[in-house]
């Protein structure tokens, strides 16, 4: 039998569904983010491509290549699902159904089957068709069918007389591809809840560059950036991000002398909102980024997010990603992405408070507290370093 092998990936129903206008656009991105992928992971195969809703990557070089490239498409937003394949040509369903014969006679053996089939409207046959002839040439290989329950099942995939065989496919991250809903910057700390959030506005098309301030020990940084590294390998394909480190302590020892006790955690929440502002010119950024969950901390009440935003003049967007998640949710979610073991080493290095805090800021209270240490926070972010994360 002649076939290849192929890595074949499902795109996500996002990108399917859109207008004929919009998804062309769409496609070519993430062809173009896979390639990176593919180039990250060390995979030699040429460059992906899309046709009929499906990513293909062939002409891999060996079989560790196809596992490199399949693994690479599961970390590219926009992919439902991946699988190593078999590509088949046929004429006429009996020709196709003795091809996956020979493919998965062997996957079948002393096993209970299902045979899940697609095929493209054109086909001569329908999918029922194609079950029902593909199941009877594997059921004496097999312990016998099961639809409910299989030990295997085999996925054969057919269109234009081209057929493509496996045994399921794993799944993806699903979303828009990097970059078709430009660019935002995230507030980056390198714990659990920033890296998250800024995976999550990855996966919903933004490019994401990473902000980070030095609240009390460089060291903070050197932990932010082994973080930021883990993630722009394993995720963030298709550009270069970028992490900027600003000194904010400065600002840290001014919130700390002159600011009421309890409004200090808000007060340099204020100031990490505006500084971000400030620097989010400098990446071209159309929003911030933040970890914040409603009512995880004091500073993060909805008493408190409110009066931050009545306190600074904010002009961009604030995303928050995280809202409705709790912390059990968050950890379970970063052990999923692969990032959890990394991020969970970041310590805390600035403790502005010890005592009592509010939960509930008076916005008139917020805006004179955030003014006596406002010219410190224009003052750091005119001294900022940008650290391409390649």
């Amino acid at each position: 039998m002649e076939h290849d092998m192929v890595v074949l990936a499902a795109l996500a129903g996002e990108v399917v569904l859109k207008s004929p206008r919009v998804r062309p656009r769409f496609e070519r991105r993430l062809a173009r983010n896979a390639s990176d992928a593919l180039r990250r992971w060390g995979a030699r195969c040429a460059a992906p491509r899309v046709w009929e809703a499906r990513l293909i990557v062939e002409a891999c070089e060996s079989p560790r290549d196809l596992e490199a490239a399949r693994e690479a498409l599961l970390h590219v937003f926009g992919v439902h699902g991946a699988a190593v394949a078999y590509r088949v040509r046929y004429r006429g369903l009996e020709d196709l159904a003795g091809k996956v014969e020979e493919v998965a006679a062997g996957w079948v053996r002393g096993r209970r089957f299902a045979v899940r089939a697609r095929r493209s409207g054109r086909e001569p046959f329908t999918s029922l068709d194609m079950a029902r002839v593909i199941g009877a040439r594997l059921l004496p290989h097999s312990a016998g069918v099961d639809l409910e329950e299989p030990d295997v099942e085999v996925h054969v995939e057919a269109r234009h007389g081209v057929a493509f065989i496996h045994r399921g496919m794993e799944r993806g991250p699903g979303g828009l591809p990097i970059g078709v809903e430009g660019r935002v910057l995230a507030l980056f700390s390198g714990g659990l809840d920033s890296p998250l959030a800024a995976w999550m506005a990855a996966k919903r098309g933004a490019e994401v560059d990473l902000l980070h301030y030095v609240l009390a020990s460089p060291a903070s940084l050197a932990e932010a950036l082994r973080v930021a590294a883990l993630l722009s390998r394993l995720w963030l394909h298709g550009y270069t991000p970028r992490l900027i480190a600003v000194d904010f302590r400065p600002v840290t020892r001014a919130i700390a002398g002159l600011v009421r006790q309890e409004y200090r955690q808000v007060v340099l929440r204020a100031a990490m909102y505006e500084a971000g502002q400030q620097l989010a010119r400098v990446t071209g950024s159309e929003a911030l980024v933040t970890g914040e969950s409603l009512g995880q901390v004091s500073s993060q009440t909805l008493r408190n997010l409110r009066a931050l935003h009545e306190a600074v003049p904010l002009r961009l967007p604030v995303l928050r990603p995280l809202i409705g998640l709790d912390k059990e949710e968050i950890v379970e979610k970063m052990r999923r992405i692969g990032l959890y073991e990394e991020a969970s080493r970041t310590r805390e290095y600035c403790r502005l408070a010890q005592g009592p805090v509010t939960t509930r800021a008076d916005p008139t209270v917020l805006r004179k507290e955030y003014e006596k240490v406002r010219d410190k926070v224009l003052a750091a972010v005119e001294d900022y370093v940008v650290i391409p994360l390649r």
